[in-house]
């Protein structure tokens, strides 16, 4: 058979190739009943757009990479499908490599990504200082790492911290605990604890860091996370307890061992996790949780490609009260 060409799709659509084009390059710009039309006689001829002739013939590509840490937690893979789904819908393809190596080794995914003529990065590792991602060709948007001469996507952690601090003063906790797998004072996560540590100053608090809660579905972690709270439990036997997770993942982890545990969630200890991702709703009980508007945060990355400007965005942090707080404590 001959291949396919868009003025085949035009003909038989009864449109323009200027229309056909745009369902392409530019489908926001046409109706849905369009683009379901021009979608369909695409299934039929069954055509295969050509995208390396396409970048050559415009010099515009449409691929685009990203670079995670690591995807086994829910923020990241929710953030990825986030950019599929939005970036798709404008027309852009993603390259997605995972990174937790070397300064030198991300360097060579980059400069891997390069070669593939992409037209930006969207990084979350932070591997790189500020000077290597200031000194890449392409648009670069980092989500939720240190700041520097590009463009950045962070959630207003500060007041993250704050209003998981400030909910579980108001249901009358007597102790406050902040768990997490690591911190940096550069990474804008610190804020979160800064904010949750101004919330509750001068009264009884213990932060707990533990390596093992990086990936909290692994042996380790569960074995980690059941021995500290069987020490929480055993030194305020007594005490209600307000836990504040650095993220969803850990408190779903954190949530499970109680049950094994048989504690009470949230007459004993109320939890609060972070991100507002899938996992937090997930839940046995729906952990509230702090969210970062995951949705928005892909939306003004994708943006950003085609309108880069190097400068920071702020995404509004916001409490979603659910299940493991007693105020939104439900009949059970």
């Amino acid at each position: 058979m001959d291949k396919v060409k868009i003025t085949d799709i035009a003909k038989k659509g009864g449109v323009s190739l200027t229309t056909v084009s745009r369902y392409f390059n530019h489908p926001e710009l046409l109706s849905e009943a369009t683009k379901e039309k021009i979608g369909e006689i695409i299934k039929e001829l069954n055509y295969n757009q050509n995208c390396l002739a396409r970048m050559l013939v415009t010099g515009q590509s449409t691929l685009v990479g990203v670079i995670f840490p690591h995807l086994h937690l829910s923020f990241y893979t929710e953030l990825l499908n986030q950019l599929i789904e939005y970036g798709q819908k404008c027309g852009y393809h993603f390259i997605v490599y995972t990174s937790r190596s070397s300064r030198e080794e991300e360097l060579q995914l980059i400069n891997s990504l390069l070669s593939y003529q992409i037209k930006g990065l969207i990084l979350l590792s932070h591997v790189l200082p500020p000077e290597d991602i200031e000194a890449l060709p392409i648009p670069t948007i980092s989500v939720e790492r240190v700041g520097g001469n590009f463009k950045q996507i962070n959630n207003d952690n500060f007041t993250g911290g704050k209003l998981a601090g400030t909910l579980l003063i108001r249901n009358n906790c007597d102790v406050f605990l902040h768990i997490n797998n690591d911190y940096q004072e550069e990474w804008p996560s610190f804020k979160r604890i800064l904010g949750f540590e101004l919330a509750v100053r001068g009264l009884p608090y213990e932060m707990h860091i533990e390596k093992a809660f990086t990936d909290p579905y692994s042996p380790e972690a569960a074995a980690s996370m059941e021995l500290l709270i069987q020490k929480i439990m055993k030194k305020y036997s007594r005490k209600k307890i307000g836990v504040f997770c650095s993220n969803d993942d850990i408190a779903n982890l954190f949530e499970r061992q109680c049950i094994k545990e048989g504690i009470s969630i949230p007459q004993n200890i109320e939890l609060i996790g972070y991100d507002n991702s899938p996992v937090s709703g997930y839940a046995v009980y729906p952990i509230t949780s702090i969210d970062q508007n995951i949705p928005l945060m892909a939306k003004i990355a994708i943006d950003s490609l085609e309108n880069y400007i190097p400068y920071e965005s702020m995404v509004p942090a916001v409490l979603v009260e659910k299940e493991t707080t007693s105020r939104s404590q439900t009949s059970r």
